[in-house]
């Protein structure tokens, strides 16, 4: 089976199992399509059934109790170095695979895409060998000694804004623990996922301690009530997320992780420095065409400076539209919509948003063919508009004017979401005040829709359960064992 520098359609027919591309067992498929002029890309890709699942989660199940299990802390590292190496031959035609369903531009690829993976597995190489767990004294006449242990059969069920970007971010604190995984890429976008799977076993990886099953959502409910999963990390919509919750508590009780979706605040006050905050909330709602949970959305500014904020950042939305083009292309920085689905979704609240509240810049479809979006401002909405509440997944931001801390931060807080948010002044007690006050996972001071690989990344409400990065993303994929010792 070719992977690579394949003319197109590309046929990515089978499954990644127990380190080889097997036929499925499943007879039913699906198509992927290029959103910029939706040409095919890839078809007869398998919806793995159950039988592909049980097949998956058994070799998985050996594998984690085979050779993997018996790999010290040193030889995990070494596996994540060599992955490293190999990636910086391959992954770049890897992530053009998924530039060709997604329209990410391949403009990310040096950058945004590859630099974040290389430093996702060497960060995560470092702490293979810092899995301490702790002593507490005989006091009481038992020592006791804590374990942080590895779950066993983990699942990752990934979105399709970054696919190849959220395999590693899961795949590395996963693995770093002594855990197994399986992969599920969104049906949007697997063809990046497939091809990277083959490299683990490449860089010293038993086979069968990453596979990938493609499929749709029916795919992901299968390994969610799986018996013998025991961990699902999903990032996704938060209707996908709850299902997934109430399968895997139905089930067998498993561990979940959600990062869910965003409706990010940025709060602009009076003493800014004006043009880092357009800078940041700008690139904030166009990063992958607004396709990214953490999108700066909801957009609030001081009265006494909001006609100039809002004439630089109109302007700099209008003057956004040079470059969208061709995702293909490396002049372009942004590019489509993932497909039409979201495409008309996007446009349909676009619609409903022009009666609820006032269209400034944009809204409009650029081109006769594809999913391309014009960048899309409004301002004044209604305090129950949708397009204000509700998270859209475009490029389309709203706009408020407040007058006092207390007023925008209840206005920040009303919402059921709490993944990313952003406070711009120079008062750092203003700064350090507000950020403890607004209902969010993460807070930027002087920046917003950012990540750090070093610190815990999550939301709270319906933004999500658990968190990624870090030490925490460790914790995540371990369970503590007390052993008492008399």
């Amino acid at each position: 089976m070719t992977l690579l520098n394949t003319p197109l359609p590309i046929t990515f027919n089978q499954l990644y199992i127990n380190g080889e591309y097997s036929n499925p067992h499943s007879r039913e498929f699906f198509s992927v399509r290029n959103p910029k002029d939706n040409s095919l890309v890839a078809e007869q890709i398998p919806i793995a059934d159950g039988v592909d699942v049980d097949n998956a989660v058994r070799i998985a199940e050996a594998a984690f109790n085979g050779p993997w299990s018996t790999f010290s802390a040193v030889e995990r590292s070494a596996c994540f170095h060599q992955l490293v190496n190999i990636l910086d031959e391959k992954l770049s035609d890897i992530l053009l695979l998924d530039s060709l369903t997604t329209g990410n531009p391949v403009s990310l690829i040096p950058t945004r895409e590859r630099n974040y993976i290389r430093n996702c597995l060497l960060y995560y190489a470092g702490w293979t060998d810092k899995q301490r767990g702790d002593y507490y004294p005989d006091d009481d006449g038992f020592v006791k000694l804590v374990r942080h242990e590895p779950l066993g059969v983990c699942v990752a069920i990934n979105p399709y804004n970054s696919p190849v970007a959220s395999f590693f971010i899961k795949a590395a604190p996963c693995l770093a623990t002594g855990n197994v995984l399986i992969v599920k890429p969104s049906e949007k976008s697997p063809l990046g996922s497939l091809a990277v799977a083959a490299l683990f076993e490449e860089a010293g990886f038993p086979a069968g301690v990453v596979q990938v099953l493609t499929g749709d959502g029916s795919t992901g409910g299968r390994l969610a009530s799986h018996m013998r999963v025991r961990k699902i990390s999903f990032t996704g919509s938060v209707g996908t997320g709850k299902k997934i919750q109430v399968a895997a508590a139905q089930s067998n009780l498993k561990r979940v992780t959600l990062e869910l979706g965003g409706k990010s605040p940025a709060v602009i006050f009076e003493d800014v420095d004006l043009d880092n905050a357009v800078t940041w909330t700008i690139n904030g709602i166009l990063a992958r065409t607004g396709q990214v949970c953490v999108a700066a959305s909801r957009v609030y500014v001081h009265r006494s400076i909001a006609r100039k904020f809002l004439d630089l950042y109109c302007a700099r939305m209008k003057d956004a539209l040079k470059n969208i083009g061709d995702p293909q292309s490396p002049e372009a920085k942004l590019g489509p919509l993932a497909d039409a689905m979201a495409f008309e979704k996007v446009q349909s609240m676009i619609a409903r948003g022009k009666r609820e509240a006032e269209l400034v810049v944009g809204g409009n479809r650029i081109g006769e063919q594809g999913c391309f979006l014009e960048p899309t401002v409004f301002i004044n909405p209604k305090p129950d508009a949708e397009i204000y509440k509700n998270e859209v997944f475009g490029p389309v931001s709203v706009v408020r004017t407040f007058d006092s801390e207390d007023e925008v931060v209840a206005w920040a807080n009303d919402t059921e979401y709490g993944l990313m948010a952003g406070v711009f002044t120079r008062d750092i007690n203003l700064a350090m005040r507000v950020s403890a006050k607004l209902d969010s996972g993460v807070v930027g001071v002087n920046c917003v829709s950012v990540m750090n690989i070093q610190a815990p990344f999550g939301g709270k409400k319906a933004s999500g359960i658990g968190k990624e990065f870090g030490e925490y993303a460790l914790r995540a994929f371990t369970e503590p064992k007390t052993i008492l010792i008399k």
